[in-house]
């Protein structure tokens, strides 16, 4: 029973690991600046896409060989985790976490067609070629090596959940300018502030937001910090 349960924290964590660097990459593009951190979460994962992916295996795996119901059953199931997530999220935080309202085809917001597009050839690959491989990967680890991982990868997701749930909530936003759109931004920046408190964050932090340097007082909080390492 705890093999499986590890076996699924594995699995879980590597596509949110995986969903974090599209992310990455797809902000990065945009942006036209490197960008390392994406949610609230200090980690560099992001658990949608392991629910997402979780939830594909477990329904999805039975059309391996119909490439159109995988298209649109990745799609119909994506974008309902999608909805629902941002949802509770904004009834959690009282903030919209991302929005989608300056795109053709979307829902409140919370779900658009072109990242439908997206979520159903993900399907498509995920099913019938990237899984079978990681699947391949941990049956060719022993019982012990994956309860021994999926133990300490499972401690780490929750004490960051638990840290970062408590950081967010401690953010002082005024909710009510954020009640109809995206306030991940206005978030990540009273996260720095939170977050370069404690120095053992601060090289993450600064390599996720590299603007960061350009505010008066974080150049001095870091010659601070350079100075005494450098005693």
């Amino acid at each position: 029973m705890y093999l499986e349960f590890c076996y699924f924290i594995l699995v879980f964590f590597f596509y949110s690991f995986i969903g974090y660097l599209m992310e990455v990459i797809s902000v990065s593009l945009n942006e036209d600046t490197i960008v390392f951190s994406r949610g609230y979460l200090i980690g560099p994962y992001l658990p949608i896409f392991g629910f997402g992916a979780i939830f594909m295996i477990e329904y999805l795996e039975k059309y391996q060989n119909d490439i159109i119901a995988l298209f649109i059953l990745g799609m119909v199931i994506c974008c309902t985790l999608e909805y629902f997530t941002s949802l509770l999220m904004e009834k959690i935080f009282s903030l919209r976490w991302w929005d989608y309202s300056d795109k053709k085809y979307n829902i409140n917001g919370r779900v658009c067609l072109e990242n439908g597009i997206y979520f159903g050839i993900g399907a498509i690959l995920l099913i019938r070629y990237f899984h079978p491989w990681v699947i391949h990967v941990l049956m060719s680890w022993s019982s012990l090596m994956i309860i021994v991982i999926g133990s300490i990868i499972f401690l780490l997701l929750l004490g960051d959940f638990i840290i970062s749930t408590h950081l967010i909530i401690q953010l002082k936003i005024d909710v009510n300018h954020f009640a109809s759109r995206d306030s991940t931004k206005t978030v990540r920046d009273e996260m720095k502030k939170k977050l370069l408190e404690h120095s053992i964050l601060r090289k993450r932090i600064l390599n996720a937001y590299p603007r960061l340097r350009e505010n008066t007082h974080m150049i001095k909080i870091q010659d601070i910090f350079e100075k005494n390492k450098k005693k």
